[in-house]
């Protein structure tokens, strides 16, 4: 049940990929799948991992759709956001595959470069 409307929210969102509020939607999406993934770690609750990772990539996925160019000051960083949306999808994979596999401490590791490449994407995008 819970896939099911973490996969409606998703596709409401992304019907709406083009516009500003879609971003501020998706950010926030990421941002609850973040927390449970860390939520998940601490409470050490492994389907609460699996279920903040499939958010997470539900969310990231939408901003394969979003023309970036609009909250990029300056256009020539736009490959470098594709590649961390790139960075994001493998190293959601490595921390999924880590979870399945029960190597908890290598999934911390990998969730820390999730987080990393969070942080890369918005120092380009809000100019920190």
């Amino acid at each position: 049940m819970k896939k099911i409307l973490i996969t409606l929210a998703a596709s409401a969102i992304f019907a709406l990929a083009n516009n500003n509020t879609t971003v501020n939607a998706t950010m926030s999406l990421m941002n609850q799948g973040m927390e449970k993934i860390q939520k998940g770690f601490l409470l050490n609750q492994k389907d609460m991992i699996l279920e903040g990772i499939s958010m997470t990539q539900s969310a990231n996925s939408i901003f394969k759709t979003v023309d970036v160019k609009t909250f990029i000051a300056h256009n020539n960083k736009v490959q470098v956001t594709k590649n961390i949306n790139a960075n994001v999808d493998r190293d959601l994979e490595v921390l999924k595959k880590d979870v399945q596999k029960g190597h908890f401490a290598n999934a911390t590791a990998a969730y820390g470069k999730v987080m990393r490449d969070c942080i890369s994407c918005h120092t380009i995008i809000r100019g920190w």
